[in-house]
């Protein structure tokens, strides 16, 4: 039965495992769960190169019809700046997407070394670059928790978090990151999280009805749940009276 699993690689089969607790029974079984992790982890890629074949196509599509139109007709003045401005736009998003699908399908921060990190300094690291960004002011508050992880990978989580509630936080107003025993919670006073949406947020391609006319990958959150998976933590996503809070647990150093 192995050698046919190796030879047609079904995955799908699993080879027969008699109840007694012998060697060559725990062998079988060990090989059993190997074949559930592979075929988990094979369903796993197929899902994501189809979604992220469907969200190629509609930034692919707009490119092409903007430079069709360039090439077929004589375009001037305020509208060929618009084309060429949308053009633009959607290379950058195109570089977006491919660059955080390289992220997921990777897991290339795994490959940093796991040092102790200190949650204020990488809130705070954040902070400052998205102020410099958009000019939004970032307010950190923090016990000075310790985790043991990967810095830039936790950066790049609260980073994540963060451009997520620059989207949807009205001009002017703050954001304020959190930096509790291990957690770090993200707080705006957009509008919140649609009910339907607060179980999915976390998941590759989610886009809620009122995500769908913004900008973004709708990776950006399932890349923060990947990074605090591995660091063997937990996300959470809750609206409160000013707007929504979003986050993640990690255990303590």
């Amino acid at each position: 039965e192995v050698r046919q699993v190796a030879d047609t690689q079904a995955l799908a089969s699993r080879v027969e495992v008699s109840d007694t607790d012998d060697e060559v029974a725990e062998l079988g079984r060990a090989f059993n769960d190997l074949l559930e992790q592979l075929e988990s982890s094979r369903d796993q890629q197929v899902r994501l190169v189809r979604d992220a074949g469907h969200e190629l196509r509609t930034p692919l599509t707009a490119l092409r019809m903007n430079l069709e139109v360039l090439r077929r007709h004589e375009v001037e003045g305020d509208e060929r700046e618009a084309m060429l401005t949308a053009a633009n736009e959607e290379v950058e998003e195109l570089s977006n997407l491919v660059s955080e699908i390289v992220d997921l399908a990777t897991d290339r921060y795994e490959e940093e070394p796991k040092t102790d990190v200190d949650l204020g300094e990488v809130a705070a690291s954040v902070a400052e670059r998205a102020h410099r960004r958009n000019g939004r002011p970032v307010e950190v508050d923090s016990d000075g928790s310790i985790v043991h992880g990967r810095r830039d990978a936790l950066e790049r989580a609260v980073s994540n978090i963060v451009a997520n509630a620059d989207k949807w936080a009205p001009d002017g107003t703050p954001i304020v990151v959190s930096v509790d025993t291990g957690s770090v919670t993200v707080a705006d006073e957009g509008p919140g999280i649609p009910e339907a949406d607060l179980d999915h947020i976390f998941e590759r391609f989610y886009r809620g009805d009122a995500a769908r006319t913004t900008p973004g990958s709708g990776l950006g959150l399932s890349i923060v749940d990947a990074i605090v998976d591995d660091h063997g933590g937990e996300t959470f996503a809750r609206n409160t009276d000013e707007g929504a809070e979003v986050g993640f647990r990690l255990p303590m150093a």
